[in-house]
């Protein structure tokens, strides 16, 4: 049961645990960030009240560059939209670094989140691109694309013949794989997951409080881009080669469509919360940038399946000028990321997929400054979209009135596994709480929803 909450003097972040088997064993431990000395909250993340420089453990933090440039792009995201007239006030000095292993086995660091504390809530961001640049001119009108996902390791289910939860996991590896057995039925558990209410939670909340906290003179459009058709692809190897049922794809369409609104329904829940009269001001947008393939994908069934060069045709010929440039051959072969030129033409669904989030900002652009905010593992999204505005203003093919940055909250919630992502560790929704220090306020050994502390743990 809970007791009263101790004056921690700090910020409380978790860890989870999950125990692939069920709820049993999954748990949730608090971590306090507080006191004079860095505190390592799982092997892939560190959290320090101030920037590390130089060496620190089997670590090397050098002039600590990193930490100093986070910072330095949250002051111009607080200038940008006027935020508060001090940016002191709002970053301040602890940073959050995210940690990897190299393939040599040592640690290095990822990247670093700069302290953000504004209204009632305190985070660590991290930001890509400029604000700086894109928020230059203090616009009226900003866009903000807030990311999605659908299911996660526990919610996402699939059944074979036998009735039994079959290995391939739809989602897992994203818009790839192949099914080693038949599908007999494949959807979602009917309450969304502890991964997904987090990630509505963290993406929401941050944007919501931004926009609050922004002179009343700025408007702003959120657009929420939460996958829809691009899960219909999901099954596409599947149907093509004689894995599933047309009546089983039938279900898997039906329960995306439900699956795709429940999480939209969750975000607008959140901002209006967050909002409050606000809200109403603001202008939400619901869409899919994979909409011209509805009818191919909903006719679509075994022995009649469309290949990947069928679907890249229909959505050439919808007529979408923001599309046809990311389909052109020429422009694609300019365009670099992460140091390859990509391929002239889209060859899997992974990259059809992934085309349609990097349209779903660059469309906002040609609109004014775009913010996008999401989880830190889809950081490519960014790096793709600045690569092709780059190339789309060289060439002068589109007229952008503004530009785009993204930022990723830290999320509050972290799998204790090393290298571990909440999509595949999600902990379920009943844990037990670890902690004998009595550090969260609640009893230990005490099992909940993680999910009733989501609210509480982003804004105080």
């Amino acid at each position: 049961m809970a007791t009263a909450t101790p004056d921690s003097g700090g910020l409380i972040r978790w860890t989870t645990e999950s125990d692939p088997e069920g709820p049993g064993s999954s748990r949730i431990t608090p971590v306090l960030l507080t006191g004079q000395e860095p505190i390592r909250i799982t092997p892939d993340w560190l959290w320090s009240p101030t920037s590390l420089k130089g060496a620190f453990g089997d670590l090397n933090f050098a002039k600590g560059k990193p930490a100093g440039r986070a910072r330095r792009k949250v002051e111009d995201l607080v200038r940008g939209l006027r935020l508060s007239a001090d940016p002191d006030t709002v970053a301040d000095e602890s940073v959050v670094y995210e940690l990897r292993l190299g393939n040599d086995r040592s640690r290095y660091m990822q990247g670093a989140y700069a302290g953000f504390n504004l209204g009632r809530a305190s985070e660590h961001v991290h930001i890509a691109g400029e604000p700086g640049k894109v928020l230059a001119d203090r616009p009226d009108t900003v866009s903000i694309v807030l990311g999605g996902c659908n299911g996660s390791s526990r919610a996402t289910i699939s059944t074979n013949p036998e009735g039994r939860r079959t290995s391939f996991q739809l989602g897992g590896h994203g818009a790839e794989g192949n099914a080693d057995e038949f599908i007999t039925s494949a959807g979602f558990v009917p309450w969304l997951s502890f991964y997904e209410e987090n990630l509505a939670r963290l993406a929401a909340t941050f944007a919501g409080n931004v926009m609050f906290h922004s002179p009343e003179s700025t408007r702003y459009s959120v657009v929420i881009d939460v996958p829809w058709r691009a899960y219909w692809l999901y099954m596409l190897s599947a149907v093509q080669r004689g894995q599933t049922s047309a009546r089983a794809y039938k279900r898997w369409r039906e329960e995306v469509t439900r699956r795709s609104r429940l999480g939209s329904g969750r975000t607008v829940d959140i901002l209006r919360e967050v909002l409050g009269d606000r809200f109403d001001r603001t202008e939400i947008i619901d869409q899919d940038e994979l909409a011209p393939l509805g009818e191919i994908l909903e006719g679509m069934e075994p022995g009649r399946a469309p290949d990947v060069q069928a679907l890249v045709d229909a959505m050439r010929n919808a007529g979408d000028e923001l599309w046809n440039l990311l389909l052109d051959p020429e422009l694609r072969s300019q365009v670099k990321v992460k140091g390859r030129f990509l391929d002239p033409e889209i060859r899997t669904v992974q990259e059809l997929c992934g085309t349609s989030y990097v349209v779903a900002v660059l469309r906002r652009m040609l609109t004014g400054a775009v913010m996008s905010v999401n989880d830190y593992v889809e950081t490519t999204i960014e790096q793709y979209v600045q690569a092709w505005t780059d190339v789309l203003v060289q060439h002068g093919r589109l007229a952008f009135r503004g530009t785009s940055f993204a930022v990723y909250p830290f999320s509050h919630f972290v799998p204790l596994e090393e290298g571990g992502v909440m999509y595949r560790r999600d902990p379920g929704r009943v844990v037990t709480v670890n902690d004998r220090d009595g550090i969260s306020g609640f009893d230990h050994g005490w099992w909940l929803d993680p999910v009733e502390l989501l609210p509480g743990s982003y804004l105080r």
